[in-house]
């Protein structure tokens, strides 16, 4: 009965931890079937353990394993949007983020009541330059442009490739003098540089229009419109200049 009573309370408690342990026990089958059971539940727990520490390894290595496809996953995804949101041949804002972007900035810089400005800038005679080296210089042209007003650039301003050799920028905390100031240190750093690609020396000149924002403007197409003039002005006026 005692037997039976502790084995009971082990299979109830499932707590195969605990020993049978029976009282007034002699040297008989009773002493021999109490250590047979108890080896049992030892060889039990000692299987369970194993069990269990063989499912934590393989837990861990789960986790391991989805952590690291989830760390590839969001790197995917980050390539992917960083490729949808730029222009592929310079690395600057492609139109559609480039006016998203501006857009954003535009209506949180209406609401702090801080100027805002405009610079809407055209390579001059591109095609030109595309007919006598080729389009590959035409690229390298491109991407000096870049590189070369990203030097003069604040992290806060935003550049954008607008059309084929068609940039702009959208200025935060600018008023209309001081993007007209950095339009022409880039009208003059532009003039200024030659290019010395595959033993031929190319040289270039870019056009500007600019104009700030007015406390009534609430879309970025507004500003760009407006610029849009101010930039023909200036090719219309001999090219190579900064209209305000």
């Amino acid at each position: 009965k005692e037997l039976m009573s502790q084995v009971n309370d082990i299979q109830l408690n499932q707590n195969i931890s605990k020993r049978i342990s029976l009282s007034n026990l002699e040297n008989n089958e009773l002493k021999q079937l109490q250590e047979h059971m108890n080896n049992m539940l030892s060889a039990i727990e000692i299987d369970r353990e194993k069990l269990l520490e063989d499912e934590q390894a393989k837990r861990n290595w789960l986790e391991d394993a989805v952590a690291k496809r989830t760390e590839a996953l969001q790197f995917s995804n980050d390539v992917l949007k960083e490729l949808a949101t730029r222009d592929s041949l310079t690395g600057v804002l492609n139109r559609g983020s480039f006016f998203e972007s501006a857009q954003h900035q535009l209506v949180l810089s209406q609401e702090q009541k801080s100027p805002t400005s405009f610079v809407l800038m055209d390579l001059d005679y591109f095609k030109t330059i595309n007919d006598t080296y080729g389009h590959f210089i035409g690229d390298q042209v491109l991407i000096h442009f870049t590189k070369t007003i990203q030097r003069l650039l604040r992290k806060s301003d935003l550049i954008g490739r607008v059309g084929g050799e068609e940039f702009a920028l959208f200025l935060i905390n600018t008023d209309i003098d001081g993007a007209f100031l950095l339009a022409d240190k880039i009208r003059e750093v532009v003039a200024d540089s030659t290019l010395d690609i595959d033993g031929k020396q190319v040289s270039y000149t870019v056009s500007l229009g600019v104009e700030s924002a007015l406390p009534a403007d609430h879309l970025i197409g507004d500003l760009f419109k407006r610029a849009d003039v101010k930039l023909y002005g200036a090719k219309d006026k001999g090219r190579d200049r900064v209209e305000k």
